[in-house]
């Protein structure tokens, strides 16, 4: 049986509707269940196809567990059985329908209707596998998650001033009057009746999340508040309150700490470029000379992000850092002629001899004239080739140079100079040369190019 991956477009994009839509289930429901209320309506059915659809997708999708990936459906449903599967069948079985339909929307039948509930905790798995799949930044993943809780905690809050009494179910709209009247020569007092108005359910609802966001947010404005001769409202109202004060107390003291680790990598980058700017003023660099500086550490952070490829690849075990290194260089090495079908054990020691270099616009990759003693592989912009002070060609992404002086050891015959910023891989010669005298069939391949360039060069 052939399952979905865990970490497929579809799941992640299950996830992602997961998230809002157990918000939605979990606050309806309750809020149903609250006022006594059972609508099996179309969003209803809807939200019922969505809980067994998550059902179904765990029996059907590889799962990580310990770190390892289990792709077999016993394993995958074994799993599932002893994590989330319980909570999941109880969300997708409608007790809703089955309390409408026999009438049984109270009593010891809406603990049944409560265990779907439990569903909204998944929540917190879902986040932490989004996190593995898009490796977002941990600070905003928890920010996520905080956000999520708040709003349940806010209508859960809101649900409890309802159920304690403190959310008025009805609006004197016009206030009872009392006057004095003359009738039939005597002076008497006539009271009117105030006229009330009855609030709906989700009007009492909605005056009950304004109290607990005053409340909660330490506002306060004091319009609603509990009843004086209310013991259960007066203690309601004292915790969450200190619910509120805690809350705010957490907000405010993280906050400094989400603003520097939201992105870790530009506060570092922020910092060296500081450095590298007080230098430049100590040394009294030339402002020309400092412009270019900037603009080189502008487009690291645009390209690179202030990552280093040395430092990332160093952290690798040797042989995943080769399986990343013949990754990045697979084209460039399938373009340059000299490369092209070497085996693997020939190609996997050839990209640890790499160095990478960045040229700015207008600088001079190699010089007309100059001893060769490296090539070049342009792996990101372009260049144009200098004959004296005549362009004779251009070069893109991919393309080799500088490999027939580095042969030779002649003096190069043409300068190149970078159009846009270029990235470019360099091999010196003494690399160049150990790779010729360990593998013969690369040195007869480079001695067959050379004479079938020097050939073409006589019949030129």
């Amino acid at each position: 049986m052939t399952l979905i991956r865990h970490d497929s477009r579809l799941r992640l994009f299950w996830g992602l509707a997961l998230i809002p839509g157990n918000l939605i289930f979990g606050t309806v429901l309750s809020y149903h269940i609250l006022f006594g209320m059972t609508h099996t309506d179309w969003f209803y059915w809807l939200m019922q196809v969505v809980m067994w659809a998550d059902l179904g997708m765990d029996f059907v999708t590889t799962r990580k567990h310990r770190r390892v990936v289990l792709t077999d459906f016993k394993s995958v449903a074994l799993c599932y059985m002893k994590g989330w599967m319980v909570v999941d069948l109880l969300a997708a079985i409608p007790f809703e329908y089955i309390a409408e339909r026999t009438g049984m929307t109270e009593g010891w039948f809406t603990i049944f209707r409560v265990l779907p509930l439990l569903k909204t905790f998944k929540v917190s798995t879902v986040l932490s596998d989004l996190q593995d799949h898009l490796h977002l930044n941990p600070a905003m993943m928890r920010l996520t998650s905080f956000g999520y809780w708040v709003m349940q905690g806010l209508h859960a809050i809101s649900l409890g001033w309802v159920w304690v009494g403190g959310s008025p179910g009805e609006i004197d709209e016009t206030p009872s009057k009392t006057v004095w009247v003359i009738r039939e020569g005597r002076v008497e007092q006539e009271t009117t009746p105030a006229v009330t108005r009855k609030f709906t359910s989700f009007e009492v609802y909605l005056r009950a999340a304004y109290w607990t966001v005053t409340t909660v947010g330490t506002i306060g404005y004091g319009d609603y508040s509990p009843s004086k001769d209310n013991n259960l409202q007066i203690t309601y109202a004292m915790l969450v309150e200190l619910v509120g004060v805690s809350v705010y107390g957490f907000v405010v003291g993280n906050i400094p700490g989400l603003i520097a680790n939201r992105d870790a990598a530009k506060a570092a980058f922020v910092r060296h470029t500081g450095e590298v700017n007080e230098f430049m003023r100590l040394k009294s660099l030339p402002l020309e000379i400092q412009q270019r500086v900037r603009e080189y550490y502008d487009y690291l952070w645009e390209t690179r992000h202030n990552i280093s490829d040395t430092k990332v690849l160093g952290d690798l075990p040797n042989s995943l850092s080769l399986d990343v290194l013949i990754f990045l260089n697979r084209e460039i090495l399938q373009k340059v002629e000299f490369f092209k079908n070497a085996n693997e054990i020939f190609i996997r020691e050839i990209v640890k001899m790499f160095t990478t270099e960045v040229f700015l616009p207008g600088d001079f990759i190699i010089r007309q004239g100059e001893f060769g003693d490296c090539m070049y592989f342009l792996s990101n912009g372009n260049a144009e080739v200098l004959v004296g002070d005549h362009k004779v060609a251009t070069l893109g992404a991919g393309s080799p140079f500088g490999e027939m002086a580095l042969i030779s050891g002649d003096k190069r015959t043409a300068s190149i100079r970078a159009v846009t910023y270029c990235d470019v891989y360099c091999l010196q010669r003494g690399a160049f040369e150990r790779l010729r005298s360990r593998y013969p069939e690369f040195d007869a391949r480079v001695v067959q190019i050379m004479e079938e360039r020097a050939n073409s060069n006589k019949k030129g």
